[in-house]
């Protein structure tokens, strides 16, 4: 296994900070996602940590050893980290069998032809490839393609395992199915593993922890239910999951929901300005008792849920209820809300004072 850790990194590309400051210890045996919108940073801290990127600023360690650091002049090549790699693009020799695919990273080193086959055989037989060592790319599914990608990251039996957005070229019922594969295959081999995704259910399904970024910064790092149901601010709030965003004015005792022309009881520490983080399934409806009136303007059966608009005082608020209790309300019907699970943040840009209440 292999402990990670980045101190102080930052990636300047001209004027433009891709990466500012980032610190984080990634440890042995651990399954961290860098999670973010395009253009974040996410994939260029990746490439840092691969050596496929010099760091501007700081120091990047794998295991015990510095492989980057700008102060004391240090930069261990990709090859030499120990370090296994998949990319976004499957990147598989059209020209090469399943067999020849995996075993490239090891005739370059050159490995005896015993071990090469050793090792190889191993590797298709972790990612479920071994009846199909000697097919072609094009006799194989995107899915199949990927895993020869993963087979090929493997075979050199890294301690540590990067993947750069690998299942984002694959369909969604597809892309769900690895995901389970690739943290199965983790588990087995208790490796470290930095995942990069845009994908949040990606990041939530199989991570210990999620680094959120935005815009070169950390935004939050913290296991995948606290980066849910406590986001650090509003772009984490509403960059995982679906949330409602509701100004308001906070003196203590209640809140005045300002764009919603009506108060609701709340416990707070707050007094000032605020902004209501509430995520739709914790909105529930009655046509009598509730929080807010409303009329339904919208309503969307996707199978296990039903997703509701609703007009109040000129702003739509979401609504999410499981089919099965689902009371089957109708647009145009005059509507209460009642909200059940309230994310209270500072209106002051950074959003810092977190207050929750059931």
């Amino acid at each position: 296994m292999s402990q990670v850790k980045i101190v102080n990194v930052t990636k300047q590309f001209g004027e433009v900070k891709a990466v500012n400051c980032f610190n984080e210890i990634i440890r042995d045996g651990e399954f961290v996602s860098i999670l973010g919108p395009s253009g974040c940073g996410k994939t260029t801290m990746l490439r840092m940590i691969a050596g496929f990127e010099k760091a501007s600023e700081g120091e990047i360690y794998i295991g015990n050893s510095v492989v980057s650091s700008d102060k004391n002049k240090v930069f261990v090549p990709p090859e030499k980290r120990g370090i296994g790699m998949v990319f976004q693009s499957y990147a598989v020799w059209p020209h090469m069998n399943v067999f020849d695919n995996v075993a490239y990273p090891l005739k370059i080193k050159k490995i005896p032809k015993y071990e090469i086959k050793k090792k190889v055989n191993k590797a298709l037989e972790t990612v479920h490839l071994d009846q199909y060592a000697d097919r072609f790319p094009s006799q194989l599914s995107g899915g199949q393609q990927q895993r020869v990608a993963l087979g090929r990251s493997l075979v050199g039996e890294p301690e540590l395992l990067l993947l750069d957005e690998p299942l984002s070229n694959l369909d969604a019922k597809l892309r769900e199915s690895m995901r389970f594969e690739i943290k199965e295959i983790q588990k087995k081999l208790n490796m470290t593993v930095i995942y990069v995704t845009h994908d949040q259910a990606e990041a939530m399904a199989m991570s210990d922890r999620i680094i959120v970024m935005n815009k070169g910064i950390i935004q939050q790092v913290d296991v995948p239910n606290n980066i849910y149901e406590k986001p650090a601010n509003e772009f984490v709030a509403d960059f995982i999951g679906k949330v409602n965003f509701i100004k308001g004015i906070s003196n203590c005792e209640e809140v005045q929901l300002t764009e919603l022309e009506c108060n609701i009881k709340y416990h707070s520490v707050i007094n000032d300005n605020v902004i209501l983080a509430v995520r739709p399934e914790n909105i529930s409806l009655n046509k009598e008792k509730g929080d807010i009136k409303g009329n339904i303007i919208g309503k969307f059966y996707l199978g296990d849920t039903v997703d509701y608009r609703i007009n109040v005082n000129k702003k739509v608020i979401r609504a999410i209820i499981r089919a099965d209790i689902d009371s089957n309300f109708k647009e145009g019907e005059e509507i209460s809300l009642t909200l059940n699970k309230i994310i209270l943040f500072k209106d002051n840009g950074q959003c810092s004072d977190i207050k929750i209440t059931t």
